[in-house]
């Protein structure tokens, strides 16, 4: 038996990406591996609860041996016994943590398994610093799908902090490796949509949060549809959520709502995002980018696409795969426009059909 992978968690960013794609990379590939200093610069280092459920959630597709698999622990050892076994799963966060991170740590295990599966997460679906519900249903899932993979995502419930409860279901079916993707030149805007979701509050909060993206695309010359999103939750919450497609690449940017936090201000956030995105020329944004790493890293040739801003989060999660796999990875970094990424996977996965 081959030695462990040793990880190390303070690298780059530093942060739970460091974790899920290691585990969804040993999960894949089969390779042990020993993460240490799990989070170690941040405020609460360790494990937290949702890193904890990605963690137990990557093990159950593939019966891995753990040790350290607890909330605060800084040190994590992951040893797959068998390749991972597609089926239908159930994960519960038992907090407000993102169950679209849980999501993204098991989707490509199984993506690349050999039958379907259903997999059902329970957590946070709106939650500060992580992907809204709808960012994965708007732009992750479908980026998937233009690579060939056949996924697709519901969600019956919304979960705001600090109560969470809400439910991302996905089903995930038998593909062949995902295609490249040429994403440098975004092409036409082909849907803009926005998503206000609320639940528990009076309904004027949500035809706030309407009118404001409305107005603001107006001002823009942008058409926008927008859909209102009343939810099912345990708790009270709002987001806004503004989703662009293109030909050639996809963005989603959200806003949170908070206690004394005005709707007006929660639904302008995401359309100022999104704007300052549209005038980069980029494909992606910037959390887009990054996770298209980990797809890519097994697709059937070279892929390359355009980010507006290189962050650390992009370049750690290059380093975290390049771990795994022997992958060619460039970042070319320009002063006056996007950043450009190419990946080359290496064989198999590039000569794969």
């Amino acid at each position: 038996m081959s030695k462990p992978i040793q990880i190390d968690g303070s690298h780059g960013e530093g942060g739970g990406q460091i974790i899920r794609t290691s585990l969804s990379l040993a999960a894949i590939t089969g390779q042990a591996i020993e993460i240490r200093h799990i989070r170690a610069r941040r405020t609460r280092p360790g494990l937290q609860p949702q890193h904890l459920t990605a963690v137990r959630a990557a093990a159950a597709l593939c019966d891995a041996q753990t040790t350290g698999a607890e909330v605060g622990s800084t040190a994590l050892s992951f040893a797959p016994e068998r390749p991972t076994r597609a089926g239908e799963y159930r994960f519960d966060i038992g907090t407000a943590g993102a169950a679209s991170l849980v999501v993204q740590t098991v989707l490509m295990p199984l993506a690349l398994a050999a039958a379907p599966s259903r997999v059902t997460v329970t957590g946070g679906t709106h939650v500060p610093h992580s992907p809204p519900a709808e960012y994965v249903e708007q732009v992750y899932i479908p980026m998937l799908q233009r690579a060939g993979l056949d996924v697709t995502m519901t969600y019956s419930a919304a979960g705001f902090y600090p109560k969470g409860g809400g439910q991302i279901e996905i089903e995930v079916r038998p593909s062949d490796v995902p295609s490249p993707l040429d994403w440098i030149e975004r092409g036409r805007l082909e849907a803009l949509r926005a998503f206000v979701v609320t639940s528990n509050l009076p309904e004027h909060v949500a035809e706030r949060g309407m009118a404001v993206v409305e107005g603001a695309m107006k001002a823009v010359g942008r058409k926008v549809s927008i859909e209102r999103r009343n939810l099912p939750s345990i708790g009270p919450g709002a987001a806004v959520v503004v989703a662009a497609q293109c030909e050639n690449g996809a963005a989603a940017f959200s806003g949170i709502g908070e206690l004394r936090k005005p709707m007006e201000k929660v639904a302008e956030a995401p359309c100022k995002e999104f704007m300052r995105w549209w005038k980069t020329g980029a494909s992606c944004d910037e959390h887009l980018s990054d996770q298209l790493v980990l797809p890519m890293a097994f697709a059937g040739g070279p892929s390359c696409w355009s980010t507006p801003v290189v962050t650390d989060h992009l370049r750690t999660v290059i380093h975290v795969v390049q771990q795994f796999l022997p992958i060619a990875a460039t970042i070319e970094e320009n002063a006056e426009g996007p950043g450009i990424v190419t990946m080359t996977p290496a064989p198999p996965f590039a000569s794969a059909g």
